[in-house]
């Protein structure tokens, strides 16, 4: 017989909490319902007065999900709704949706010849004026339902959404979302940084990595977790407050918060310490692990792939040990003992990688090793 486990219940505090945040966040999501016919809505988007954000535009689907889609119109079945925001400028910017309209625009100017269908197949190898007058016209007209979301939203409750209610069979990766709507000083620097020579020979992984801007998001994550960390806090030991295991969350608001600051900075002097000083204490971090870790980042000399949580580890941990000691670059202690030690390995495992107490115990366990060198 299955053994059940007895369910904690809530605390009265939790309950009030939760029914807090619930009632603040519902609150930065204001629309309105609308429907188009696709012929208007292709008329906006050959204007440029609907457009896709930079973090979608390589988001396209294979010609055969766009003929599935379109036989979808002509089969009758309903279509999702498509999300858009009103930005500052009047402009519609597609949250959700991207590649269906594109897809419709695309089939409209016979940019697209149906392949692969399966309920209508005698339509295969059609383009848009292959199809009776009759036809085009009812597809033209044909609307779709459209939630254009309040100017008031902001980015991080726009990519939020996009990322929960995404409808379009391949999405934007966390890396590429921050990319593209969170633009400044601070993600000129992620990006500056992430293609560094020296931060590359360190951090070998696949091209598919590459294209998914992964060494970016290593670098967030670097800074995130650096900077937001206070070792005076859990009686000396080190904590991050405002990390409540949503990462995606932490490092958007994180990158948002730090390009306000940089942007303000050189509005006011010209120049932006805080990104000087950024720069110069990554440098120095890859410094320190070049010269202690025979295979940088890697786990072998020949790896090919850097496990997010065993970069953490080793650039977060060292990064803090050098705060306390500069003196450490010089001495350049030998870390294969502790690289290849039990505690290493599993305070570096992913299972719950993004447990706070997993991610504080990763990062305390390299630092407080360095400190006793």
């Amino acid at each position: 017989m299955a053994r059940t486990t007895k369910r904690r219940l809530p605390t009265p505090a939790q309950v009030e909490e939760a029914e807090t945040q619930i009632r603040e966040y519902s609150r930065t999501v204001k629309f309105t319902v609308t429907e188009y016919s696709f012929e208007f809505i292709v008329q906006k988007l050959n204007s440029d007065r609907y457009y896709v954000p930079d973090y979608q535009r390589n988001l396209i689907w294979k010609p055969k999900d766009q003929s599935r889609f379109i036989e979808s119109v002509f089969m009758g079945l309903p279509i999702p709704f498509v999300f858009f925001w009103q930005d500052l400028d009047g402009r519609m910017e597609i949250v959700d949706g991207s590649q269906r309209l594109r897809t419709i625009r695309d089939f409209m100017a016979d940019k697209l010849t149906l392949r692969g269908l399966e309920a209508l197949p005698a339509a295969n190898g059609l383009r848009f004026s292959d199809l009776p007058y009759s036809r085009r016209l009812i597809f033209a007209e044909s609307s779709i339902r459209v939630i254009i979301l309040d100017n008031a939203t902001d980015a991080l409750t726009r990519t939020e959404m996009f990322t929960r209610i995404n409808t379009g069979g391949t999405t934007a990766n966390e890396a590429e979302v921050r990319r593209g709507s969170l633009p400044g000083p601070f993600m000129d620097l992620i990006i500056d940084l992430a293609n560094s020579p020296e931060f590359v020979a360190l951090t070998p992984i696949s091209k598919a990595l590459i294209d998914q801007r992964e060494r970016e998001e290593l670098v967030t994550r670097f800074f995130a977790y650096l900077e937001s960390f206070d070792a005076s806090l859990a009686d000396g030991e080190g904590d991050i407050p405002g990390y409540k295991e949503e990462p995606r969350l932490f490092y958007f608001k994180f990158v948002q918060e730090m390009n306000e600051l940089i942007s303000a900075e050189i509005e006011q002097s010209g120049k932006s310490t805080t990104s000087d000083q950024m720069r110069t204490e990554f440098r120095r971090m890859l410094e320190f692990v070049q010269a202690v870790s025979p295979n940088g980042f890697t786990k072998t000399i020949t790896g090919n792939q850097v496990p997010r949580v065993r970069f953490e580890s080793i650039a977060v941990g060292s990064a803090l040990a050098l705060r306390a000691d500069p003196g450490l670059l010089q001495r350049a202690p030998d870390i294969t003992q502790l690289l290849e030690s039990e505690p290493f390995k599993d305070a570096t495992k992913s299972d719950a990688a993004n447990v706070k107490s997993k991610l504080l115990g990763r990062i305390r366990l390299f630092r407080d090793w360095l400190a006793e060198r």
